[in-house]
C-alpha cells in the first residue's frame, strides 16, 4: 500500500521519506490528469500508483526502452534500487508539454510505434498483469469475455448492445500496448511527441488505436464519424467493441466516475455504426 498524505483538498500528496528516497526535494505541485496522485518536486515527478507490481515492470520496461519517433520521462529508481517505493513512482520532469488531442490519428500512430517498442523489452514479469485487481484491469477482462461482473441493468443493456460489434472468433495476436492513450500522448518543444502513464495490456495491437477512437467520440468531442469509420473493418470493429465495453465496464466499477458513469455517450455510439 502507498503511504499517502492527505491535503486539506482531498488529494494525496508524497510523504517526504518517499521524496527523499527518490532524490526529490522542494515543494510537491500536483500536476493535472493522472486522478491527482502526480506532483512535480523539482525536476522530479512522483506518483501514486495502483498495483507495485504492474508498476515495477513498466518502469523497468521503460527503461530500457529504445524509443521509435517519441520520447517517454526517463523513470529513477529509489536510493534503495527500486522502482516503486512505498507505493510511489518517479520519472524526470519533461518542460513544456502540450496535449496532442485533438490529433487522433497521431496519437493512434505514436501509440502503436509505442506498442512495438515496449513489445520488444517483453519479460516474464509482464505475466504477472493478468493478475490484476484494480478495476482497469477488471473491465479488460470483461471486454475479452474472461470475467463477468454485475452491472446496473441500464448498463448491461448498454453492454449488451454493444456485443454485436464482437467477432465470436477474435484475433489472437497479442503485444504490449498502451490503454490509455488519448490523454497521455503530448508534444514537447520540439514538437517530439512525448508518451505518460503508461497502462500496460498484452492484447491485440491495433486495441490501442480502439481506445483512442473510443475515448475520442465519448469524452473528447470527437464526432461520431470517427468510430463508424474506423469499424468499417471486421477486426477494428471487434476491438472498437471491446474498448467501448472496457471504457463502460471501468467507469461503472468507479467509486467516484470520472465521467459520472453516462451512459448515453455510448448509446450515440452505437447509434452511428450500422
Amino acid at each position: 500500500m502507498a503511504s499517502v498524505e492527505t491535503s486539506t483538498a482531498g488529494t494525496m500528496t508524497p510523504p517526504a521519506h518517499v521524496c527523499r528516497a527518490f532524490g526529490a526535494s522542494g515543494a510537491a505541485v500536483p500536476l493535472a490528469g493522472g486522478e491527482g496522485r502526480a506532483f512535480r518536486i523539482g525536476d522530479v515527478v512522483v506518483k501514486a500508483v495502483h498495483d507495485d507490481a504492474e508498476s515495477a515492470w513498466v518502469q523497468g520496461m521503460l527503461a530500457g526502452l529504445e524509443p521509435d519517433g517519441f520520447r517517454i520521462p526517463t523513470p529513477l529508481r529509489t536510493t534503495a534500487g527500486q522502482w516503486v517505493g512505498d507505493g510511489w513512482i518517479a520519472s524526470v520532469f519533461v518542460p513544456g508539454l502540450r496535449p496532442a488531442a485533438p490529433r487522433w490519428t497521431d496519437i493512434i500512430e505514436w501509440g502503436l510505434r509505442f506498442g512495438k517498442a515496449a513489445s520488444r523489452q517483453l519479460t516474464d514479469g509482464a505475466l504477472g498483469l493478468a493478475r490484476r485487481t484494480h478495476r482497469w484491469a477488471v473491465a479488460d477482462r470483461v471486454a475479452w469475455q474472461e470475467q463477468e461482473v454485475d452491472l446496473s441493468p441500464e448498463a448491461a443493456e448498454v453492454r449488451s448492445a454493444i456485443g454485436r460489434f464482437l467477432d465470436p472468433a477474435p484475433s489472437t495476436e497479442r503485444q504490449v500496448i498502451h490503454g490509455d492513450l488519448a490523454g497521455n500522448v503530448f508534444v514537447d518543444t520540439d514538437g517530439c511527441p512525448v508518451i505518460l502513464d503508461v497502462s500496460p495490456y498484452l492484447r491485440h495491437p491495433r486495441l490501442a488505436a480502439a481506445i483512442v477512437i473510443a475515448d475520442a467520440v465519448l469524452w473528447h468531442g470527437a464526432d461520431t464519424s470517427l468510430s463508424s469509420a474506423f469499424a468499417a473493418d471486421r477486426t477494428d470493429r471487434d476491438l472498437l467493441g471491446r474498448a467501448l465495453i472496457f471504457r463502460l465496464v471501468a467507469e461503472q466499477l468507479a467509486e467516484h466516475p470520472r465521467h459520472g458513469a453516462r451512459l448515453d455517450p455510448y448509446r450515440r455510439v452505437l447509434a452511428a455504426i450500422r
